[in-house]
């Protein structure tokens, strides 16, 4: 909803409250009840565009970690480092391990959030769906979003990599497995280096409201969750 539009709005129940001089009394009270109802969605409404503007501030000034997460399952993370440049690269993530992403998935299952947020302005919990924008990357062969979510959820990424990659390159899927272990050198990296490039694709492409359409059918989570994130579901117009 833009601004003229919420002007709008608000002018509109100023003259149905100006209007109302004229009603009878029972009608003066239905339509008060009705213009009120109006300014607070209008508030509501607001309140969530404001947090938007301050999670973008957020990303410019501070870490914000993503964990890609589903069903008691964390197959990725990586922590957004505050961002000095528009353009996110590889080097604007940092990394988890084996044991990071083994810490992480135990908080995540207990929702505790709180121990998760550390240092961050924000955590954010995505669901895989979320990523599945059109996208490739080319690693020796073009892979497509499906392709790198297929490697990234997989436990074994390196060989799911290699069997995709294969016709591109003139050895065994099995020295082609090993190749990827020796320059990646663990699939957690390889997986958050995935998701990171998916992560960038989401933002680059991500619609105005698409954020709040996303936490609104719970493909992603926010914490700390402000009272405007927790009332977006009863907002439909948003």
């Amino acid at each position: 909803m833009s601004t003229i539009t919420i002007i709008l709005i608000v002018i509109g129940a100023f003259i149905i409250l100006f209007v109302t001089k004229f009603l009878s009394k029972t009608f003066k009270i239905i339509t008060k009840i009705f213009v009120l109802l109006i300014i607070i969605f209008v508030v509501l409404t607001l309140l969530v565009y404001k947090d938007m503007g301050e999670l973008r501030r957020g990303f410019v000034e501070q870490n914000n970690t993503f964990y890609l997460y589903d069903n008691n399952q964390l197959y990725t993370a990586v922590t957004l480092k505050p961002m000095t440049s528009a353009n996110l690269t590889i080097d604007s993530f940092t990394y988890f391990t084996q044991e990071d992403i083994i810490k992480a998935e135990e908080k995540l299952n207990k929702e505790n959030y709180k121990d998760l947020l550390l240092n961050n302005y924000r955590i954010f919990v995505l669901k895989p769906d979320i990523l599945d924008k059109p996208y490739t990357l080319k690693l020796g062969a073009e892979l497509d979003e499906k392709d790198l979510l297929n490697i990234i959820m997989s436990k074994e990424s390196f060989l799911v990599l290699a069997e995709k990659t294969k016709s591109t390159y003139n050895i065994s899927i099995e020295d082609l497995k090993k190749s990827f272990e020796e320059h990646y050198g663990s699939e957690e990296k390889v997986r958050g280096y995935l998701f990171a490039a998916l992560l960038t694709n989401y933002f680059k492409t991500q619609e105005a409201g698409g954020l709040v359409s996303n936490v609104k059918s719970n493909q992603l989570k926010v914490f700390p969750e402000t009272i405007s994130f927790k009332v977006i579901k009863y907002l439909p117009w948003i």
